[in-house]
């Protein structure tokens, strides 16, 4: 999906803080409630719910994970409160066919309890328009879900009688057998060997078309800011890169017969993947003394390269999501 941005050098960005991290167990169990007894350890895993669908397709979605998950002895939930030891988020495209079906392609990307991506898999299927389109889940998400199944069997008594599956359920639980498996095979194993998964890296390709020294002292800019976010600078073309490029353009402004007394100061910054597929842009313009930039561009460059960095943050954390990849390597 091709994300676009447009600015103005002179704005300033505001980036909305993260989250307070995952921490196990925090907040959950009922207090005073004498049949609940210790949970041992154990890791936990909250299965998010996918942004962008019905809300019906999401939750069955996340539930069908979630059930999937227990069935193998792991600790799972979505709805409920209580934070996990691992993250699970579902990227989802789909479209809908004549013959009245959503093709679904899902990226399920794997973070642990501090927010870094541990790994990701892919899976696709289908699914039909009437429990694409199903209502949400009206019964509460099972309390148990986050604990262990022996233990949830001993508190079995504590719940109410569940619902049979439904048609969209069943589709759902269908669509996550394959990576279901892939989870439990990723926070079974031993933890300690787990790979981390690899940083994104940023390579500065093709600034040009500035006037003095504007295409050296942008790419220079760029590259400190990027760097001051922990973000890696790369000097290769790989699967882990994304490309940034900015093309320059300064014009003067005029006014009738006048000398000008402005020049025109435009620059597309445009985030490419590695094989030139467009990712992300953005545009800034703006105005400035005429002939300023012939020669030195001194802190406008900075001023320029700080706020598209700041601007295209968020574009690079996406890609890096999707990717299943770090935007910033794990110190």
């Amino acid at each position: 999906m091709t994300v676009r941005f447009v600015t103005v050098m002179v704005l300033v960005f505001a980036l909305a803080a993260c989250g307070k991290l995952p921490r196990p167990f925090e907040g959950a169990g009922r207090e005073g409630d004498p049949q609940l007894i210790d949970v041992p350890d154990a890791a936990t895993i909250k299965v998010d719910v996918a942004n962008d669908l019905p809300d019906g397709a999401a939750r069955h979605l996340a539930r069908a994970m979630v059930r999937a998950l227990r069935a193998s002895d792991i600790a799972a939930y979505s709805e409920d409160p209580s934070e996990g030891t691992y993250v699970l988020h579902p990227n989802v495209i789909a479209r809908l066919d004549d013959a009245r079906f959503a093709h679904v392609d899902v990226t399920w990307v794997l973070y642990n309890n501090q927010g870094l991506a541990i790994d990701s898999t892919a899976n696709n299927g289908q699914i039909t328009a009437q429990s694409w389109f199903a209502d949400a889940p009206k019964s509460p998400e099972d309390g148990t879900m986050n604990v262990p199944p022996d233990i949830a069997r001993k508190l079995s008594a504590l719940t109410p009688e569940g619902i049979k599956e439904s048609p969209a359920e069943q589709e759902f639980d269908q669509l996550v057998t394959a990576p279901a498996k892939w989870v439990v095979g990723k926070v079974s194993g031993d933890r300690t060997s787990m790979v981390m998964a690899k940083p994104l890296k940023v390579a500065l390709v093709d600034f040009a078309g500035a006037p003095g020294d504007g295409n050296e002292a942008l790419q220079r800019s760029a590259r400190a800011f990027l760097q001051a976010k922990g973000i890696a600078i790369s000097t290769d073309i790989d699967p882990e890169s994304i490309v940034l490029s900015a093309s320059i353009n300064v014009q003067p402004v005029k006014k009738g017969n006048s000398p000008p007394e402005l020049d025109r100061v435009t620059i597309d910054w445009v985030l490419l993947d590695d094989s030139g597929h467009e990712l992300g842009q953005m545009t800034q313009d703006n105005a400035v003394p005429h002939g300023k930039l012939d020669h030195r561009w001194g802190s406008i460059a900075s001023l320029a390269a700080q706020a598209a960095v700041d601007a295209l943050e968020g574009a690079l954390g996406q890609i890096a999501r999707d990717r299943g990849l770090l935007l910033r390597a794990d110190k």
